[in-house]
């Protein structure tokens, strides 16, 4: 079938509050255009905005060529109760937010004419998550205009059955879904990327030999086109293609995890859906972007935490060699908070599962589902049983790829209770109550207060296993949430079992690894988290001034604050010092705690490791105490401050650390393995006096399309590029001629500035902002100015394929 975005269009207006109609193109997040509320209930795990009610509306026509013809709409995620109007006859909906789903609209179309299509978003009942959604359709809709006889959307299920490694052949299972087959052949080939046929195969169910197989990993993410042909007398109707990639899964407790027969650790990430500064739009280049920025970083494996990823996020993964662990929910039947997807569950569990399967089976980046995360109902009976029903409905849509449920031992011993709220309440978002920044993080503070006695508990296996057993048993893959404690005491409870860090605290990684690399059965580390995050305001973010804090932050906090990477996409500490522990980033690397806080009490929170930076330009903090952090490979490392050693110490855990006087210059560290032999070196230099805006786009052209995005980083810096990092102030940009500002933010998880505004301050020297391409040829001019600086512009091109 012919597939055509329509993304552009539409309006939008906001229900509850009777605004006026704006032309928008998708993907849209509606919360974006809501005012955050200080006092609005379970507001800092939404990052205070509010949900709401919301319409989209797109007028079309429909040509005359489109009689007989099939035509479909394909919503890819909308957030959430939707529903879909055709011409003012309701056609169809969507519960789940993060659920894709396709529409018949052929017979409600009227030819020749002007269609209007509207699609309500309701996302009032709140509160329905523990982190930010957004609202609205967020990610792509198409069209798709073909015969009658037709390949469904998403009907190519290819899946590798086995790979003849001594042969240098595989076996690929391929199963097309066909509309009306009547009197059709299906022809099936397979190319290489030079364009050569080097298979083909005939039916609906077939399989598949490859010669000379090149197969994808992490390492050599090898794709093929997957074409299929439907014929009818010899005449093609219709014909559709994939890219696929060929590899073998398999595991167990003595070999592990391997793929195409090699061992394989995953250095996991978890992240949410959202995407920064722009909100939950899952523009295809910004999701693509997050996935090269991960890959960069050292990760070989994500999880889509807590739910279904979007398909251009698995289309990025599959390009750049990104393992992926697809979650299917946060909740089954108890709650975690009022309006979540526990009042849903039991009525629509089935039809998630398969949706995301039948998004995920064809992608070879995806090598396991997860049914649930931190399931209060796995230490029950009857959880025990949901947990067997979601692993067999895993197992019949797909037997090629392990299921895991991500278990926190403590959520499931303190159990939990369903919802007293229904799906008809009727629910004010913007209601605000008193007090609630203290009640929204109550239960959190108290597990996070709880959670050392209990984690004690739980290396010792009788005890969690008289809960858990049933539920583990059924698993392909045991994942443990915290709970790292549990893998040697439970090995030797029981051999056979396969364990995954599902998710783990970024602090320890150099530890916890050591683990992963002793022990086949424990196949890997997920850490909170790979990239910041919108909502859970504060679980990361430092308080300075006193030793003790909560779970969360109050408001203005926006964000998390735990990402290895921040919300613009740069790399935190944390994360060189994941990189150094996996052993993919071989140079020492510097940071420095924030000597503006010199001597101050502070406190972390259990979701941030370390508060330090790579600076050491710190003006007007001359001969304040200043400590230091070194994290590397090697033995042992040595620092020294304008050329005077300060000494050698030994590593341990991949860390040393270091006390000293600050005074402007330059910081060195070297590192030396075992023998004494030096193996590499960081230095950082104290920036200068002058002020100057540095302003660096990533990509210089974009295809004019309406849809390419750039990010573009403004720093301020001295006359030789060094980063300032206490010399912020707002800066003002300007996009003139065929480009759009679409977003514009700093890296501060505490905030009151608006995404969508024209100026943002800079935050430790630094902000950025996204320019999107209009479907015009010709320049993006590109201006950016701060008080106290000579303005900057650049210019970026706009090119059709």
């Amino acid at each position: 079938m012919k597939k055509i975005k329509f993304n552009d269009g539409w309006t939008f207006q906001n229900l509850l509050k009777h605004s006026e109609p704006v032309e928008v193109r998708l993907p849209h997040d509606a919360m974006q255009t809501e005012k955050r509320l200080v006092n609005m209930k379970n507001g800092a795990a939404a990052g205070f905005f509010p949900g709401g009610k919301y319409q989209y509306t797109k007028h079309f026509g429909a040509d005359s060529a489109w009689k007989d013809k099939s035509v479909l709409i394909e919503f890819e995620g909308i957030y959430q109760n939707s529903t879909v109007i055709l011409n003012g006859k309701k056609i169809g909906g969507w519960v789940y937010g993060y659920s894709g789903f396709v529409l018949d609209i052929s017979r409600n179309l009227i030819l020749d004419a002007e269609n209007e299509l509207t699609v309500i978003a309701d996302n009032s009942r709140t509160p329905n998550s523990r982190w930010y959604t957004g609202s609205g359709i967020y990610r792509n809709v198409n069209l798709y205009i073909g015969a009658p006889s037709h390949i469904s959307v998403d009907g190519i299920e290819a899946v590798t059955k086995r790979v003849d490694y001594k042969n240098q052949c595989a076996y690929v299972s391929v199963t097309t879904k066909v509309n009306d087959v009547t009197g059709c052949e299906l022809q099936i080939t397979l190319w290489d990327d030079n364009k050569n046929k080097v298979s083909e195969a005939s039916g609906i169910h077939t399989e598949m030999i490859v010669p000379h197989v090149k197969l994808w990993s992490d390492e050599h993410p090898y794709l093929y086109t997957l074409k299929a042909e439907l014929r009818r007398n010899g005449k093609v109707v219709d014909q559709e293609a994939i890219l696929f990639g060929i590899r073998e899964l398999r595991w167990s407790a003595e070999r592990g995890l391997l793929v195409n027969n090699e061992s394989v650790k995953l250095r996991g990430g978890c992240i949410h859906h959202d995407n920064g500064i722009l909100g939950s739009c899952a523009y295809d280049g910004i999701e693509e972007r997050k996935i090269k920025l991960l890959k960069e970083a050292g990760f070989n494996a994500i999880r889509s935490a807590h739910n279904p990823a979007s398909k251009a996020l698995l289309t990025a993964c599959d390009k750049y060699g990104m393992y992926v662990m697809d979650e299917a929910f946060d909740q089954w039947r108890f709650m975690k908070v009022d309006y979540d997807y526990s009042i849903y569950f039991e009525k629509y569990y089935e039809e998630d599962v398969s949706a995301m399967i039948r998004k995920d089976i064809s992608h070879p980046s995806v090598i396991m589902y997860s049914i649930g995360n931190e399931i209060g109902d796995t230490g029950s009976d009857e959880g025990a049983v949901w947990n067997r029903i979601l692993v067999d409905i895993c197992h019949k849509l797909d037997a090629s790829r392990p299921v895991i449920n991500c278990i926190n031992p403590v959520v499931s011993m303190m159990g939990g209770r369903k919802s007293k709220c229904s799906p008809q309440d009727s629910v004010n978002p913007y209601e605000e109550t008193k007090n609630a920044q203290a009640t929204a993080s109550l239960l959190a503070n108290i597990i996070v207060t709880v959670v050392p006695f209990v984690q004690k508990m739980m290396g010792k296996p009788k005890k969690v296993e008289k809960k858990l057993k049933a539920c583990f048993d059924e698993l392909d893959i045991v994942g443990l949430n915290y709970a790292e404690n549990c893998y040697e005491p439970h090995h030797a409870y029981d051999p056979k079992r396969i364990m995954l860090g599902s998710e783990t605290y970024p602090h320890s990684m150099a530890e916890r690894w050591k683990l992963v690399e002793a022990h086949p059965y424990v196949i890997g580390d997920f850490m909170w988290t790979a990239m910041d995050y919108l909502g859970e305001a504060g679980v990361g973010v430092p308080i300075y001034g006193k030793a003790k804090g909560g779970f969360n932050r109050p408001y203005p906090c926006v964000s998390g604050g735990c990402g290895a990477i921040n919300l613009l996409g740069q790399k935190e500490t944390e994360m060189y010092a994941a990189a150094i522990a996996w052993k993919k980033y071989k140079k020492p690397y510097i940071a420095v705690r924030p000597v503006n806080h010199s001597g101050e009490k502070y406190f972390l929170g259990m979701w941030r490791d370390t508060d330090a930076v790579h600076s050491w330009s710190w003006p007007g903090c001359q001969g304040k105490n200043a400590q230091i952090e070194i994290y590397s490979i090697g033995t042992e490392v040595e620092l020294f401050q304008n050329g005077e050693s300060l000494g050698r110490k030994k590593l341990e855990f991949c860390k040393a650390s270091y006390e000293t006087i600050y005074q402007m210059g330059r910081l060195k560290a070297v590192s030396y393995d075992e023998k004494g032999n030096k193996i590499d070196e960081d230095e950082l230099i104290s920036a200068g006096d002058a002020t100057r805006l540095c302003v660096k786009a990533e990509k210089e052209v974009l295809t004019a399309d309406g849809e390419d995005m750039t990010f573009v980083l403004v720093s301020l810096t001295d006359a030789a590029g060094i980063v300032k990092m206490l010399s912020d102030r707002q800066i003002r940009v300007s996009v003139l001629g065929n480009g759009i500002l679409r977003a514009i933010g700093n890296g501060n998880p505490v905030t009151e500035e608006a995404f969508d505004g024209d100026s943002y301050h800079s935050w430790m020297g630094q902000m950025g902002f996204y320019v999107q391409s209009t479907e015009e040829e010709g320049t993006i001019v590109i201006d950016v100015s701060a008080k106290g600086t000579e303005a900057e512009q650049i210019i970026l091109q706009t090119k059709r394929r």
